[in-house]
């Protein structure tokens, strides 16, 4: 069992600093070795952090090999996701990393294949499945008030100003990031795997760029229409828009017994069910519920964060005890998915997902 954990994180942006803030809340843990491409910034953050024991490093490997750390957070680039991971794997530490895992599948199967190997707890960040809502939604499917799944749905059109990629615009590009399938619809391709315990099976989608005229950029695969089947005969439809108008993130499941509707990004639920009068907004457990003034989005990478440690203190490297954590095989599952959207909307057809 780990006593102390010094923590290292390599990306010290948006990301990282969210990670970085999430350790720092936990006893026991300390920030202490820091690693941007932009030295500037992370040098910025160890000001914010507030600890005379942070380093910071010049290069990723030595932070690695040399900065005494237990525990890495990789919040870089995705095309800089893998060989961070995988050094830090060889140099025995437990490793949390971002999603998308990597910009492709063969890399994603050799991160998660070196992570099934490994001797020590290895994650992949799909926070928002911390989010309240999502938590009470799957307390309720678990409980069997849903009875068997028969359809998931989501709809996400993402209102992003031109700071979101201006500052790293790798978020926009298919070639690094996968665009908007990488940095929006693998949330909901990993949330629709996580709520209803199916896997994408196969599906067909129509992928297009957007270009919001008003901010003069252009996101990748920013539309995007997908139809799947999931194991169990299971169906589910994915939607997402990157748009200059309405702000609006919503999931439906639907069982053979009721639904449950999620009309906000993640704090409110509301069942319906054959011996419901009326639809019934499901009460959130204390420990799940935002704080007074607490940022959704922090909310999630504390929760995973702490759940992450937890499993290092348990040497949970199969999960087995934290069920809830994302592993690097959903990573994979979702790299999958996304080359299948692409695969199908390029040759116009029916894609089998991990063919």
């Amino acid at each position: 069992m780990v006593s102390a954990l010094r923590v290292g994180i390599v990306g010290t942006g948006f990301a990282g600093e969210g990670h970085a803030a999430a350790y720092g809340r936990l006893p026991g843990v300390e920030v202490t070795a820091l690693w941007n491409r932009t030295r500037s910034r992370a040098e910025s953050l160890a000001v914010k952090l507030g600890s005379a024991n942070v380093m910071v490093f010049d290069e990723w490997q030595e932070l690695v090999r040399n900065g005494g750390c237990d525990v890495i957070s990789i919040a870089t680039a995705p095309m800089l996701r893998s060989a961070p991971f995988l050094e830090a794997l060889d140099s025995g530490c437990h490793v949390l990393v971002e999603k998308p895992m990597s910009i492709g599948v063969p890399e994603a199967r050799i991160m998660a294949n070196a992570a099934e190997d490994a001797e020590t707890v290895t994650a992949c960040s799909f926070n928002w499945r911390y989010a309240p809502a999502y938590q009470t939604a799957i307390k309720a499917i678990r409980s069997g008030q849903l009875g068997a799944i028969r359809d998931v749905r989501t709809e996400w059109f993402a209102r992003i100003g031109q700071d979101f990629f201006s500052e790293d615009d790798w978020r926009a590009r298919m070639d690094v990031s996968n665009g908007g399938l990488g940095e929006g619809l693998s949330h909901d391709f990993d949330k629709a795997r996580f709520l209803t315990g199916k896997e994408f099976a196969g599906l067909v989608s129509k992928v297009t760029p957007v270009y919001i005229k008003q901010d003069d950029f252009l996101v990748e695969g920013g539309r995007a229409l997908l139809l799947a089947e999931l194991s169990d005969g299971v169906l589910g439809q994915f939607g997402l828009c990157v748009t200059a108008g309405e702000d609006l993130w919503r999931l439906l499941i639907v069982g053979d017994e009721g639904s449950l509707r999620i009309p906000d990004p993640g704090t409110i639920v509301v069942r319906q069910r054959h011996d419901d009068d009326e639809p019934v907004e499901l009460e959130i457990a204390a420990v799940d519920r935002l704080g007074p003034g607490a940022d959704l989005m922090q909310h999630t990478w504390n929760r995973l964060v702490e759940d992450f440690v937890n499993a290092v203190r348990d040497d949970d490297r199969r999960h087995e005890r934290h069920k809830d954590l994302p592993s690097l095989s959903d990573g994979l599952r979702t790299e999958e998915i996304i080359e299948a959207a692409r695969r199908s909307s390029d040759e116009r057809q029916w894609a089998t997902v991990g063919s």
